[in-house]
């Protein structure tokens, strides 16, 4: 692994008011000014009002974009992954274990936190913020507090963004679990009641929010794991999946503006990949290139109420002229992992797609009209199954 870290995920957060106020975003795990006077902001992304269900947010790539036709499988597989909502421990592939070329930079593991950003979610730790560099960066985010400048002690551990960690008077704007401060462990159902930012909450002898940095991971026994929504990025590095305080971010904003679980707000976020468009302004992400920076989202938003905010616009911009890899292996959903076929007759065209196995029969069948693609690592047929139509195999990896 190389040892230069890439910061992406800087990111413009316009919030539209009674007037409109553009500012540089400061995250806890929302997007939210850092200046912001209310530390409790929740954003949601494109679409949501306050009404639950399932929230369509349709995502495309510009066509005009320099690598638009390359970008496409590794989008897929980010927005399949935010779609799974679930959390993956160990989630970063280093080295020989991953496919990224030596001093290549992985788009898709990019394109993974940047959607994050574009539906609302912002980093856990401080990141690039104005006064703040190097090894700092990765204390848990926070606003400065009433004297004017960030307090940095990383306590007796001396691991930086651990629950040790003195932070002064620093505001902290990072959610976590109320008397447990891990965010390594899946909160089963972050809510008001569950899930804060309040010191007040945090377990006896713990002195701030750890977040989900892959150090503080090692300290608690979790290797290889960090929060995708963590700002930093090395290059052959593949972080293709969520962790669990990822997860837990989106599913306390799901909770809608109540942040009470079960109730009539409550959204599911389903991410469309909308394809290559020569016209994204119908498009709730577009995502663009750009010759400068590294990797950005920009969004505007409009208050719903109260602490909570919805994105009505994002734009994800990346750098092509920095040295991208581009996965072109299709991921599968997670949780999809077995498809069975019973007795049933098939003559339309139809794709099935599971992370083990696909099992077709007994006694299944593929009419004349039938056009079946199977993807999965094993494809069972069973010996009662009749093919008149076309079965085409593709034994991906997942």
């Amino acid at each position: 692994m190389s040892a230069r870290r890439l910061f992406r995920g800087g990111l413009l957060l316009v919030v539209l008011t009674a007037a409109m106020l553009p500012t540089r975003a400061g995250a806890g795990s929302y997007l939210f000014t850092t200046l912001d006077a209310n530390a409790n902001r929740i954003v949601h992304p494109s679409g949501y009002t306050g009404i639950g269900g399932i929230l369509d947010v349709e995502v495309c790539i510009d066509a005009g974009a320099a690598d638009a036709a390359m970008m496409e499988i590794p989008v897929q597989n980010a927005v399949k992954q935010i779609n799974a909502m679930t959390a993956a421990s160990p989630n970063l592939v280093l080295g020989a274990a991953n496919n990224i070329p030596a001093g290549g930079v992985d788009f898709e593991s990019l394109t993974l936190h940047e959607l994050g950003h574009c539906t609302g979610l912002g980093h856990p730790n401080l990141g690039l913020v104005t006064g703040v560099t190097g090894a700092d960066t990765d204390f848990t985010k926070t606003s400065v507090g009433p004297n004017g400048t960030y307090a940095f002690n990383a306590g007796v551990d001396t691991v930086i963004g651990s629950s040790d960690d003195q932070r002064g008077d620093d505001v902290n704007r990072h959610w976590f679990e109320k008397l447990v401060n891990n965010p390594f462990l899946e909160v089963t159902s972050p809510q008001a009641s569950t899930y804060s930012r309040d010191l007040a909450d945090l377990p006896a002898g713990h002195g701030f929010p750890a977040n989900a940095g892959r150090d503080v991971g090692a300290l608690l026994g979790v290797t290889d794991t960090e929060a995708v929504m963590q700002q930093g990025q090395f290059s052959d590095e593949d972080q293709r999946r969520l962790q669990a305080d990822d997860v837990a971010t989106y599913r306390m904003a799901m909770t809608g503006v109540d942040e009470i679980a079960g109730t009539a707000d409550d959204y599911t976020i389903n991410l469309v990949y909308g394809g290559i468009k020569a016209d994204t302004s119908g498009c709730d992400i577009k995502i663009e290139s750009q010759t400068t920076g590294f990797g950005v989202c920009s969004v505007n938003g409009l208050t719903l109420t109260g602490n909570h905010i919805r994105i009505t616009s994002a734009t994800f911009r990346y750098n092509s002229n920095l040295i991208w890899f581009f996965n072109q292996v299709p991921a599968c959903s997670a949780g999809n992992d077995t498809l069975a076929f019973p007795a049933i007759v098939h003559n339309t065209t139809l794709s099935h797609e599971a992370c083990v196995r696909i099992i077709y029969g007994p006694t299944y069948e593929i009419g004349a009209g039938g056009d079946v693609t199977a993807t999965a690592p094993e494809i069972l047929l069973d010996n009662d199954t009749t093919i008149t139509g076309n079965l085409t195999v593709i034994n991906a990896v997942p």
